[in-house]
């Protein structure tokens, strides 16, 4: 896919999650912003300005807000019933791993975002140390699972087809992980994010992130007008959006010779990108930012990783009595150095 067009759908979208934001200030009636969006459009396509398209897709985001006035109320719809359930029979599946206690709670966290069990003052480590992301499931966790997918099934090789039904077992394990989490909307919009990501590799050899980063907001938006207004949809595009400007400028600021170097390098460099990206929005909507982020995130986020595939391991070892003790034994293990980490970083 060419990247001009990637760029001019991405300009596309922000005109229209711009006009979303700003709908409710705008005092017009929806029926003119309608006309008003058909009139550019039809400038737009017969004269082929891009301006006159971006105003149009402006004023279509200002009526997109006015339809969530109307939305239906979708908590208690069959889907979301059923997600609810096979949740709470995956949190009873995980308490044969490990025995209660403050691990065996971090772990239903990370797992699948089961957070009431956590103590008061585990939980109170987390938010002062900056590593509460870690405990709400998020892009990261969908990212580390996708990474350790990619990685297993790498197997199937690397023709177009073969690329093709990797992408299918991808896109599908996404989805009951995202339905067994309880199709929270953070879960859900990361997934949206990849399974556009994957599907755009049957069109064209070569994936636009930007692109498929655009369509992804754009869908969400269309289903939930409502959601730019919600600080995780901001905080995870910031976040991504960041990635693709910040990370590869930063992180081509040194370079090593050693894979350890690189490896913490390129950690610090994505902590800091994500955190340029995400302060603003972070001092506005809580007033205050973590100071030690970028020593927890060193320090956090390859554990977090080592315990998804762990956690991965122990599913799949359960019921085979050497490895599954064994894996078990390392999940409970690593969990309690994270912690011990997490608790060390908030007292400093």
């Amino acid at each position: 896919m060419d990247m001009r067009k990637g760029r001019a759908i991405f300009y596309c979208t922000t005109a229209f999650l711009f006009g979303n934001l700003v709908g409710g200030w705008i005092n017009i009636p929806s029926i003119i912003l309608y006309i008003s969006s058909l009139l550019f459009i039809f400038l737009s396509l017969n004269w082929k300005i891009l301006p006159f398209l971006l105003i149009s897709l402006f004023f279509l985001g200002s009526t997109s807000l006015r339809l969530s006035e109307y939305g239906t109320n979708t908590e208690n719809t069959l889907l979301k019933i059923e997600a609810a359930q096979l949740k709470t029979d995956f949190s009873e599946h995980l308490e044969k791993i490990i025995p209660p206690g403050d691990e065996l709670s971090i772990l239903k966290a990370l797992a699948i975002g089961e957070k009431s069990n956590i103590s008061y003052s585990l939980k109170g480590s987390y938010k002062e140390s900056g590593a509460m992301h870690l405990l709400a499931l998020s892009g990261l966790h969908v990212g580390i699972i996708y990474l350790i997918l990619s990685n297993f099934l790498s197997i199937i090789g690397n023709s177009i087809t073969q690329k093709k039904i990797k992408s299918i077992c991808i896109i599908l394990f996404l989805w009951v992980f995202a339905i067994i989490t309880g199709l929270s909307s953070s879960i859900c919009r990361a997934v949206i994010m990849i399974t556009v990501y994957e599907i755009s590799g049957f069109f064209s050899a070569d994936r636009n992130f930007l692109c498929s980063l655009a369509i992804s907001a754009l869908l969400i938006t269309l289903f939930n007008p409502s959601a730019p207004r919600n600080i995780g949809f901001q905080l995870s595009y910031c976040a991504v959006l960041s990635i693709f400007f910040i990370y590869p400028r930063l992180n081509s600021f040194l370079k090593t010779q050693t894979k350890i170097m690189s490896y913490i390098w390129e950690s610090v460099s994505l902590s800091i990108s994500c955190q340029i990206a995400t302060t603003p929005l972070i001092l506005y909507h809580f007033g205050s930012c973590p100071i030690y982020f970028l020593i927890t995130n060193i320090l956090a986020i390859p554990l977090t990783e080592i315990i998804m595939y762990l956690i991965a391991t122990s599913l799949l070892t359960l019921n085979i009595p050497i490895l599954g003790k064994t894996s078990a034994y390392l999940l409970e293990k690593v969990i309690h150095i994270l912690n011990k980490i997490i608790v060390t970083i908030s007292e400093l």
